[in-house]
């Protein structure tokens, strides 16, 4: 317990906890537009008309919902799980597909991890640029922008930017199709 302490800090293990409580209240909410009111109440900046099923945020002790940006008439499906320990920013019009993972950063472990000094931890802005949508049960790793108008396929990992009106596919992602 004292290298958890040491390691986090008893801020953030507060805000742990009370992040950890408004989940709780998150997770009994039964429709969306009760979900998007507790979301801007917990500080997210959400646009007009959109849907939010039962989807999960964790690492809320880092930016806290004021990490989480959606602009107007997007779509966050059932069991979408998002990573706030960076920002995510969604435009207009993107729809994220049910058991879809949007992450913000990487992390080995404490500070003492034998593979931190290869893989420092590491803490992005993930970005979904407006009218994209993300296929169900993909992966969006931390620090991509997935372009304009761009799809991604279900299933697929996504772990470098996309750009604008293609379509990915695929484990890693790559492009598959030019859209019009």
């Amino acid at each position: 317990m004292a290298k958890i302490i040491k390691e986090i800090g008893l801020k953030r293990i507060f805000k742990y906890l009370v992040f950890g409580a408004w989940d709780l209240v998150f997770g009994a909410l039964p429709y969306s537009p009760l979900r998007v009111w507790w979301l801007r109440l917990g500080g997210a900046k959400i646009g007009k008309n959109c849907v939010v099923d039962k989807a999960g945020f964790f690492n809320l002790d880092r930016t806290g919902l004021a990490g989480l940006t959606l602009g107007r008439d997007c779509y966050l499906g059932p069991r979408t799980t998002i990573d706030l320990a960076g920002k995510v920013v969604l435009g207009d019009q993107v729809t994220v597909s049910a058991a879809s993972v949007i992450l913000s950063h990487h992390s080995v472990g404490f500070s003492d991890h034998p593979l931190l000094k290869h893989y420092p931890k590491k803490v992005y802005t993930t970005t979904l640029e407006s009218g994209c949508a993300i296929g169900v049960a993909s992966v969006i790793l931390p620090g991509v922008t997935i372009g304009k108008n761009s799809l991604v396929a279900a299933g697929a990992v996504v772990r470098k930017s996309v750009p604008a009106s293609v379509m990915v596919a695929g484990v890693p992602a790559q492009v598959k199709k030019k859209l019009q």
